[in-house]
C-alpha cells in the first residue's frame, strides 16, 4: 500500500515536470503553428531573394523541394520570393555572393541575413525562421 503524499512533497515531485514543460513550451507553440496555420501578415518590405546560376544543381534541388509550396507557407507570405541571377543589379551592392544558391532576406534596402547554399529541406526553414525573426516573424505566438 502506498503512503499518502502530503501537498508539499507532491509539489516537489511535480517541479521537474513543470520545468520540463516550460522548457518545451516554445517548441510546442511552434509545432502548433504547423498543425493549425494562422494568417501571418506580410513583413513590411521584407522579401527573400534567391541568387542562382543556370547550371546550379542545388538551385534545381531547392526549386523541386521547396519552391512549389514556399508561397503558401507563413514564411512565404511574410517574405515573398524573388529569384535573380548572380550579378543582377539588385544584388550588386551587397556583400559578394560566392556560392549559389544564396538566399538573402531584405527589409527595404537592409540585408537582415543570408543562407549560403542549400542545406536541404529539413534545415532550410529552420535557418530562414531565425533570420525572419529579426523582422518580427513569430508564427504561432
Amino acid at each position: 500500500m502506498r503512503p499518502d503524499i502530503g501537498g508539499a512533497e507532491l509539489r516537489r515531485k511535480r517541479r521537474p515536470l513543470a520545468v520540463l514543460w516550460l522548457a518545451l513550451l516554445p517548441l510546442v507553440a511552434g509545432l502548433g503553428a504547423l498543425a493549425a496555420p494562422r494568417d501571418v501578415p506580410s513583413g513590411e518590405g521584407v522579401r527573400l531573394i534567391m541568387v542562382e546560376e543556370v547550371a546550379c544543381r542545388f538551385c534545381r534541388q531547392w526549386s523541386a523541394e521547396i519552391e512549389p509550396g514556399y508561397g503558401k507557407t507563413a514564411e512565404g507570405r511574410f517574405a515573398p520570393l524573388t529569384r535573380v541571377l548572380r550579378g543582377d543589379p539588385e544584388v550588386r551592392n551587397l556583400a559578394p555572393i560566392t556560392y549559389t544558391p544564396t538566399f538573402i532576406v531584405m527589409q527595404g534596402s537592409d540585408e537582415l541575413g543570408r543562407i549560403t547554399g542549400y542545406p536541404g529541406a529539413d534545415y532550410f526553414y529552420v535557418e530562414l525562421r531565425v533570420i525572419l525573426a529579426a523582422a518580427g516573424f513569430f508564427p504561432g505566438l
